[in-house]
C-alpha cells in the first residue's frame, strides 16, 4: 500500500521492543494513534494537548494470536466466558489479523479514517459466517462505527463489546457518573443482580455488567474521559484489584493505572441477526 502523509506502518519490535505485530501509525495536527491489524485494535490514542486516552500494559504480550493487554480490543461474536470453556474468551476477532480496506483523511477537518474488516467463513469456533467492518476515526477524539452482517442461512446470536482500558493515574480514586439507578449483573457475586446508586467507584476488583445502560459516561479523573455510544446498550466496568490482577501475568502491579468502561450489546442486549440481516453501532471516546 502506498505511504500516505499521514499514515506510517511499523511493528511491534519498532514500537515496543516486542516482535511480532503489523501496526499503523497515524499522525496529524490533531492526534497520534497506534492501530494494529490484529484485531483491528486502537492501541494508543492521544488527542494534541490532551493526556493519553487509553492504556496498554507494560506486560503485554505481543504475538501473532495472543491478545493484547490494553487499548480497545473488539470482543466479538461473544463477549466473556463461552458456555462451552473450551472455547476461547471474548470471541475470536480480537486475534485474527484484519483487513485495512481505506485510509483517508477529510481535508477540511484534518479527520482520518480507517476501515478495517474480517470476515468469518464459519468453523468449529463458530459455525455462521459473518462479516465484520469496523471504521475507526482519529480526530480531536477516538470514534468507532461497527457494522455486523449475517453470512449464514440460519439466525445467529451476537454477543459483543469494545473493550476500552482508560488510562488513569490511579484507579482507587476514579468515579464513573452516567450510571446511577441502572441495574446491573455483578460477576464478583455469582453475576447477582444490583441496582447503583451514585457513582461507579474502584476500592477493589469490579465486574459489572449494565444492561440497557445510558449511551453516555463520564469518567472522572484529570482530564475527564467521556464516552458516548449510539445503539450500544450495554455498559461494563471492569477493574481486577490488587488480589486478582497479581494473578494474572499481564497487569500485575499496573492494575492501578487503568479502567476499562466498555460498550456494546451482551447478555439480554446481545443482537439476534437473522440470514442476511445486518447490524450497526457507533461509540466515541474522548477526554
Amino acid at each position: 500500500m502506498t505511504e500516505q502523509a499521514f499514515l506510517s506502518h511499523t511493528n511491534s519490535e519498532t514500537l515496543y521492543g516486542k516482535p511480532g505485530l503489523d501496526l499503523l501509525v497515524v499522525e496529524t495536527r490533531l492526534c497520534k494513534a497506534v492501530v494494529a491489524l490484529q484485531g483491528a485494535q486502537v492501541l494508543e490514542f492521544q488527542a494534541r494537548d490532551r493526556a493519553p486516552l487509553l492504556w496498554v500494559s507494560p506486560l503485554a504480550t505481543m504475538e501473532p494470536g495472543v491478545a493484547v493487554r490494553g487499548g480497545v480490543p473488539l470482543c466479538l461474536p461473544w463477549f466473556g466466558e463461552h458456555a462451552d470453556p473450551t472455547k476461547p474468551k471474548h470471541g475470536l476477532v480480537r486475534n485474527q489479523l484484519w483487513q485495512l480496506q481505506e485510509s483517508r483523511q477529510d481535508d477540511a477537518s484534518g479527520e482520518v479514517a480507517l476501515q478495517l474488516q474480517f470476515e468469518h467463513p464459519g468453523d468449529d469456533l463458530f459455525p455462521t459466517p459473518f462479516i465484520c467492518t469496523l471504521r475507526v476515526t482519529l480526530g480531536e477524539s477516538l470514534g468507532f462505527e461497527l457494522a455486523l452482517e449475517n453470512r449464514g442461512d440460519q439466525p445467529a446470536a451476537f454477543s459483543w463489546a469494545l473493550h476500552s482500558y482508560f488510562a488513569v493515574d490511579d484507579v482507587s480514586t476514579v468515579k464513573v457518573g452516567g450510571l446511577d439507578g441502572i441495574e446491573y449483573l455483578d460477576k464478583t457475586l455469582d453475576f447477582a443482580r444490583h441496582r447503583l446508586s451514585g457513582e461507579q467507584t474502584f476500592s477493589g476488583e469490579v465486574d459489572r455488567v449494565f444492561e440497557s445502560a445510558p449511551g453516555s459516561q463520564v469518567i472522572d479523573t484529570e482530564q475527564p474521559i467521556r464516552t458516548r455510544s449510539d445503539n450500544c446498550h450495554t455498559v461494563i466496568t471492569w477493574n481486577p484489584g490488587a488480589e486478582l490482577a497479581s494473578t494474572i501475568n499481564d497487569i500485575g502491579e499496573h492494575y492501578r493505572n487503568f479502567v476499562c468502561v466498555e460498550h456494546g450489546n451482551a447478555f439480554a442486549n446481545h443482537w439476534q441477526l437473522a440470514a442476511g440481516e445486518s447490524a450497526k453501532a457507533a461509540l466515541k471516546l474522548s477526554r
